[in-house]
This record gives C-alpha cells, structure tokens and sequence, in this order.
C-alpha cells in the first residue's frame, strides 16, 4: 500500500464481477487438511486482513483457515465445496471447479459477506454461485492447483 501525504491510500475501483477481457483460469483445491468451521450463530463482523466480512447467525459459516485467517462463507456455498470430517472439522472439496483471474491494478472486490481489498497480481476467485473473493497468489498457490 501506498501512503499519500500520510494518509493510506486504497483502491477505490470496485468490482462484482469479472471485468470484461479478463482470462478465467480454472482451478480446484488441493488436497488439504482439515479446518474448523462452524456455522454463525449470531450476526457478527469478522475482520480479515483485506477487510470487514459479516457473517448472517444462522445462515453462514465461519472458516477458520488459521487463528488469524478467517474466512466467512455463505451456507450453501460451504455445503456445496466442503467436505464434513467430523468434529466440527471440515475439508474443502477438491472436485469442485473454480476459477480465478488477476488484475494489474488494486481494486476493492464486492464479496457476499462485504468488501475486500485485492492488490495487483492477487487472484479474485469466482465461486460455484459467481461469488467473488480474494486471496494472495502465494496463498491462492498453496490451496489451489490448476483443473
């Protein structure tokens, strides 16, 4: 990020859907290891490296990818891309095709849980309902493999 007479200066393009011209590349998880994940039981905001995302009691789960890397997903979306372990434990599906695309640009990407940020040459992940987020391409590499 840059700051600009001190004050820090952030993306203000936003975007819902894969702008036009982009390349779509499809990719599916790795075979990961298990994460915790639960489903909201209140409304509540979780705050995340790239910004606020809500989480609907009732409605949403809540991933926890590491103490200081959460994640909220909508509950069908989470039905449908991950796997129960038991125990409260989970493991995304690594049958399920996604696709991503990246930008030269920063931009604030409208998720369904709220805004995040997206620096240039992070992946924005499209979803199996066209649901958009971002990761960091070190990260993106590590969870995703091409498809």
């Amino acid at each position: 990020m840059a700051f600009l007479f001190g004050a820090e200066h952030r993306a203000r393009e936003e975007i819902d859907a894969p702008p036009t011209g982009v390349r779509l590349r499809a990719v599916r998880s790795r075979a990961g290891s298990a994460t915790r994940a639960w489903r909201a039981e209140a409304d509540s905001d979780i705050e995340t490296s790239e910004g606020m995302l809500h989480a609907r009691g009732g409605q949403d789960y809540v991933v926890a990818h590491s103490p200081d890397d959460r994640a909220v997903v909508r509950g069908d979306i989470f039905e449908a891309t991950y796997e129960p372990l038991g125990g409260g434990l989970f493991r995304k599906r690594s049958d399920v095709v996604l696709h991503y695309f990246t930008l030269n640009r920063p931009v604030v990407v409208q998720t369904l849980e709220g805004p995040q940020h997206a620096a240039p040459g992070d992946w924005i992940m499209q979803g199996v309902a066209g649901e958009l987020w971002p990761i960091s391409s070190d990260k993106a590499r590590e969870k995703y493999e091409p498809a």
